[in-house]
């Protein structure tokens, strides 16, 4: 642009200066014109010099790359195989390595969370605070997923390991046989699928899969839930794990997916033992009013994003046989689940809920209601609040709130939570899994506070 100014300026001026010639100016007038049209010559020269010199250099620049993406292929080259082997680190999908024309890849993300807690209770018998104040440190989770690409991105594979202090919701049915166990999480495989994609969204996913079900498990990991924790709801309603086949399909505007597998909640094992359903079944549909489904990739709604809305339905039933354990939520158990998600950009509201037959071994019915919503106050800073209420043995209630900072987005968060039990005095299964929580458990845990300060940290 600026050789294109001067060329213009050097043409308007010689034309001047041709005029000047042919009349009968002064000497001293032609020769102030010639000057200037020598300065203008001069600043032309100089900017098209310049601009060859960044024409040079870019051309080396680019010669540069080009070496060394040549000589990194030529060490780097699968054995044999001739293809160019890729590796490196993108945000939205974790470190990865594979061959250059991504036909065949690996990519790992994680996260770990560190937790502090403090705890009080009262005397149950006196009804009168206690002296006693409990208060620890602890890895409440580490978990590494890999997975990628096998001979095209038509066909993808997941694994994830878990680690940490306690069990999550993904282990209810184990809980509900041992409460004890929901203590201490040795090194496990939770994630275990292969995926076929189809084309239109559409896939078909076979192995170790999370039952589509409630709102949190269907849609997030913990580390991408807003108080860093999941919900009261979540832990006593959630589906866990199944293992079978699954169906299902990602549109502009509809996600769904249905699931047909063994019991509901139990890791994997032979056809006929006796915690195996002969048949279960769990579906889920997800249907988005507006915004877009990257919204969805947190459980909180950023103040840079766009409005959105979707509503979320979802159900499983389970036909059983007698030699069922009564302890793996009976012969055959069903619920329904419906929730609303509303994003603001810079708030966000849930709506939660759950209707449950024959809940952990129970003839009657249970429920379970939810209502959570966030609000930033700063950039990076939101505060939240939620209540999640539930008929299971008796009625309980819980109150949570609290701040999270979100010191580089998702990747880096500190979240401050204070949990007070409303109502309720739950036993057994129900009390084991307050820890998790951040509440004390125990035969009678008589909470009065939980307070929780947790980092947690993504890659």
């Amino acid at each position: 642009m600026f050789v294109a100014i001067a060329s213009a300026q050097l043409v308007a001026r010689s034309f001047a200066g041709a005029a000047l010639l042919a009349d009968t100016a002064a000497p001293d007038d032609v020769q102030a014109d010639l000057d200037a049209m020598r300065a203008d010559l001069a600043n032309l020269r100089r900017a098209q010099g310049e601009a060859w010199i960044d024409e040079r250099r870019g051309a080396e620049i680019r010669a540069l790359v080009s070496d060394v993406l040549s000589d990194s292929s030529a060490r780097t080259q699968w054995a044999g195989s001739g293809d160019s082997f890729a590796t490196g680190y993108d945000p939205s999908r974790g470190f990865f390595m594979g061959s250059a024309d991504a036909q065949h890849t690996v990519h790992a993300f994680g996260f770990t969370q560190v937790r502090f807690n403090v705890s009080n209770g009262y005397d149950a018998a006196e009804r009168t605070p206690s002296s006693e104040t409990t208060w620890g440190m602890e890895v409440r989770r580490a978990q590494l997923f890999l997975g990628g690409n096998l001979d095209g991105p038509g066909l993808t594979w997941l694994i994830g390991l878990s680690i940490g202090a306690w069990n999550d919701p993904v282990d209810l049915q184990l809980v509900q046989q041992d409460p004890s166990s929901v203590n201490g999480t040795p090194a496990s495989v939770s994630y275990l699928n292969v995926t076929k994609h189809l084309g239109d969204g559409l896939y078909v996913q076979a192995g170790s899969i999370f039952t589509p079900f409630t709102y949190e498990s269907h849609l997030f990991s913990t580390a991408q839930t807003q108080m860093g924790e999941c919900s009261m709801i979540e832990w006593l309603f959630t589906a866990a794990f199944t293992t079978g086949v699954s169906v299902g399909q990602l549109t502009d505007s509809v996600m769904w997916q249905t699931c047909f597998g063994n019991q509901v909640g139990t890791a994997p094992s032979v056809w006929d033992g006796a915690e195996n359903q002969s048949i279960a079944m769990a579906g889920r549909l997800n249907w988005k009013l507006c915004g877009t489904w990257e919204q969805y990739l947190l459980e909180t709604s950023f103040p840079d994003q766009p409005f959105g809305a979707f509503v979320g339905v979802a159900g499983r039933m389970e036909n059983g046989r007698a030699a069922n354990a009564a302890v793996d939520g009976g012969a055959n158990p069903s619920a329904l689940t419906g929730d609303v998600a509303l994003m603001f950009g810079g708030a966000n509201l849930i709506l939660q809920g759950i209707w449950a037959d024959q809940w952990t071994s129970r003839g009657s019915q249970s429920w379970g209601g939810l209502v959570q919503g966030g609000w930033f106050l700063g950039p990076a800073v939101e505060s939240f609040a939620s209540f999640a209420i539930a008929d299971v043995v008796d009625i309980q209630s819980t109150l949570s709130t609290g701040l999270n900072w979100y010191i580089d987005r998702s990747s880096l968060k500190l979240t401050g939570r204070v949990m007070i039990p409303l109502a309720g005095s739950p036993d057994n299964f129900t009390s084991a899994v307050l820890p998790p929580q951040g509440l004390s458990g125990g035969d009678h845990p008589n909470n009065n506070v939980g307070v929780s300060v947790q980092l947690q940290a993504s890659f």
